[in-house]
């Protein structure tokens, strides 16, 4: 805890203390962190109660808006931890995507890619039992971008074989 608590730290002193660089119309590339939460829906609502996580973005300059590629990590909570076998769930999403920025600051973008999806269940003899998977990601964002702050609103969905898996996401993330 301590440990992200210092890099959360680390990352606002950079960010604060870096000149506005990000994504302007003659940079070619930029690199951003971003702190993900979000609220499962429909059946996903019914086990996990919330998301949260960190994701790598890395953006190219590419006509009007950005060639994205983005990577991280996000953890499903489930509603109670300790009266159901269901532990955890963590996604590993591999998107590739575009950002157009329009109106000056807003932004919309679009990314496809595949997740890893891992279940942890606690199984015979209290062992935590992996279940992996993965499948499909999509998730159409709509945003804003202040020098190099972003905020964006995202639904996401994974298509996996027991079926698909949405949330609507939250992105707060430092672009460089």
């Amino acid at each position: 805890m301590k440990l992200l608590a210092l890099l959360i730290l680390i990352t606002a002193f950079i960010g604060c203390s870096s000149p506005a660089l990000a994504q302007k119309p003659g940079k070619f590339l930029s690199i951003g962190f971003g702190f993900e939460a979000g609220k499962p829906l429909n059946t996903a609502g019914t086990v996990y109660n919330f998301t949260g996580g960190m994701t790598v973005r890395v953006s190219l300059h590419a006509g009007p808006g950005y060639a994205t590629i983005t990577g991280g990590g996000i953890i499903f909570v489930p509603w109670q931890l300790s009266s159901q076998n269901l532990k955890a769930a963590a996604q590993i999403p591999i998107k590739a995507g575009y950002k157009y920025i329009f109106l000056r600051h807003f932004f919309v973008m679009g990314e496809l890619g595949y997740s890893l999806f891992r279940y942890y269940t606690e199984g015979n003899d209290n062992n935590l039992v992996t279940t992996r998977t993965g499948g499909f990601t999509y998730a159409p964002t709509v945003g804003v971008q202040l020098g190099i702050l972003e905020l964006g609103l995202r639904y996401e969905t994974i298509q996996l074989n027991t079926g698909n898996l949405s949330y609507l996401g939250l992105r707060l993330g430092l672009n460089f």
